[in-house]
């Protein structure tokens, strides 16, 4: 009979975090610089008000740097490359907290893999963060990778073959 897998089993810790004021520029370093996709958001109170994302990042490029097709013309092109550098300036000094997703997505640490599964399904997001049930306080973070890894764990041992990218 194999155990249930639980959050607690499965989650990575110490998380990185990031304050509502860091600027985009810091943000988007940080998350390269972690090798990490995202991470959440504290307030000036230390208070969990979010997570910015990678996904977050490129909605903000997308909403701020780039014009609807209908409004570029063919007497416009040239303008509108002098507009997303100056746009990209005010997108890399602006707050976090301007681009974040508002809130978290938890799971308690006695949470199932089949929980901590459906609750990204549920949500669509890619990471859950586990808190403890009585305090509130952020224990770790669960991505996807994780639980991909934990599967590809599971498999029978075979013969380790050189996987080559595409």
């Amino acid at each position: 009979m194999r155990k249930t897998v639980l959050a607690r089993d499965l989650l990575r810790h110490p998380v990185r975090q990031l304050t509502a004021w860091t600027p985009v520029r810091e943000a988007a370093a940080f998350l390269v610089r972690q090798g990490i996709s995202g991470a959440p958001v504290i307030d000036e109170h230390g208070r969990w008000v979010g997570v910015f994302t990678q996904n977050d990042l490129a909605r903000c490029v997308q909403n701020r740097l780039v014009r609807r097709p209908s409004e570029r013309t063919l007497e416009s092109r040239e303008r509108v490359a002098d507009l997303a550098s100056i746009f990209a300036e005010k997108v890399a000094e602006a707050p976090v907290r301007d681009f974040m997703t508002a809130g978290l997505y938890t799971v308690f640490p006695e949470a199932t893999l089949e929980e901590v599964v459906h609750t990204m399904t549920a949500f669509d997001v890619h990471r859950v963060f586990v808190i403890d049930e009585d305090k509130g306080d952020l224990l770790g973070v669960i991505t996807t990778m994780d639980v991909l890894r934990w599967l590809d764990e599971q498999r029978a041992p075979s013969p380790k073959k050189k996987i080559q990218r595409a």
